[in-house]
């Protein structure tokens, strides 16, 4: 699938407002100088504690998924943070190749969750349900299909409106995977 388009995201202010353990979910395999032709001057250069200046980039897409692009001037690469630990629904909305960047592996998502849920677990039922709903599709012959793996309401919904911008004739919806993939109306 393509990314979602960065010009349909606004820039968020500094601080961003989810500054409690963001979920660092990918590495850029690339440089702040090459992170700032796709995404302008940076929004904010800082101190990073002990590794010197960084520059940084926040967005909110329309889904609500906010991320943020952090680059240390002596690294090689950078972090893309976001809200919610979404991985994939992340990778979508970055502007940038998949080959430019790592997903972070399972061991790591998992210490991420546990690092959030320790510092707010009022965060658990969110965590929980990160994996809750399913996207369809209704075939030509009326059935649906399952498009992609089960994934967080968000994600579910922004990929819903996805589809349904790229003007093609199929319905498309979600529902929880626990219950029956009943199309609505047209």
């Amino acid at each position: 699938m393509t990314n979602i388009d960065l010009t349909t995201a606004k820039p968020l202010a500094f601080p961003v407002p989810f500054t409690n353990l963001p979920s660092h979910l990918l590495i850029c395999t690339f440089n702040h100088e090459v992170a700032a032709q796709t995404l302008g001057p940076p929004m904010l250069t800082d101190e990073v504690d002990g590794l010197g200046a960084a520059d940084f980039w926040a967005f909110e897409y329309p889904c609500g998924l906010q991320v943020v692009f952090q680059f240390v001037h002596t690294q090689p690469g950078g972090l893309v943070l976001a809200d919610s630990p979404e991985v994939e629904h992340v990778a979508r909305h970055v502007p940038f190749d998949g080959s430019d960047m790592q997903r972070i592996d399972a061991d790591a998502l998992h210490s991420e969750l546990d690092l959030l849920l320790s510092a707010l677990p009022d965060r658990k039922p969110e965590i929980d349900s990160l994996h809750a709903f399913q996207v369809w599709r209704q075939g030509d012959d009326g059935n649906p299909f399952r498009i992609g793996k089960p994934t967080s309401e968000r994600d579910a919904k922004c990929l819903v409106q996805h589809y349904e911008a790229l003007g093609h004739k199929q319905l498309y919806w979600c529902s929880r995977v626990d219950q029956n993939p009943i199309s609505p109306s047209p």
